[in-house]
């Protein structure tokens, strides 16, 4: 979903731009509000289809064409995300900060955990499994993940996100620590809420 939020934000931004529109002049064409579509281009909600159609229809475009680059994501038990897939992304026009959009997950019903952790070098031992998503952020050294069957190589800027309840551990053969940011969303049961 996040990859899609993007590109269809950012498709909305450029054809906005072609057509020298400020966000208040595609407000007006539209009916929808100016903070509305600063959302929308900004990545900070999910658009529905009226809402589209309007924009579309002020762009003077098909709405087939909001969708241009989008492809079909494959669901995954775990996801890994490198560096130099870690888009840049333009957002707050007039301001001066980058930034890098790493992941975006929606989040209801959880308990958020956020820990440094070190991995000294040696063998990771038993695998384990846990009632959350973990997002793991690497900062420093290289080391291989085991998730279900598969293993994974880190490196420092890599990002990993998995289904805690895939049996895991990490490995250490590289003779120098790792470390990392660990995020544990921690799923809320039905005996919880």
């Amino acid at each position: 979903m996040r990859e899609q939020l993007i590109v269809l934000g950012s498709r909305i931004k450029e054809i906005r731009k072609e057509r020298k529109l400020t966000l208040q002049a595609l407000a007006t064409e539209t009916g929808l509000t100016a903070g509305l579509l600063s959302k929308v281009e900004n990545f900070r909600t999910v658009p529905s289809l009226p809402v589209l159609v309007n924009i579309a229809s002020a762009l003077k475009i098909d709405l087939a064409e909001l969708f241009k680059g989008m492809t079909a994501v494959k669901k995954s038990r775990w996801l890994r995300v490198r560096p130099e897939e870690q888009a840049l992304i333009e957002r707050e026009e007039g301001r001066h900060l980058q930034y890098r959009m790493i992941l975006e997950v929606p989040l209801a019903a959880v308990n958020l955990q956020m820990m440094h952790v070190t991995i000294p070098p040696g063998p990771g031992g038993e695998t384990v499994t846990t009632e959350a998503d973990e997002l793991l952020y690497i900062l420093d050294g290289r080391f291989r993940y085991r998730l279900g069957e598969d293993w994974v190589e880190l490196a420092p800027g890599d990002m990993l996100y998995f289904d805690g309840m895939l049996p895991h551990v990490p490995e250490n053969d590289s003779g120098a620590d790792a470390t990392l940011i660990a995020f544990y969303f921690l799923r809320e049961t039905e005996h919880e809420r």
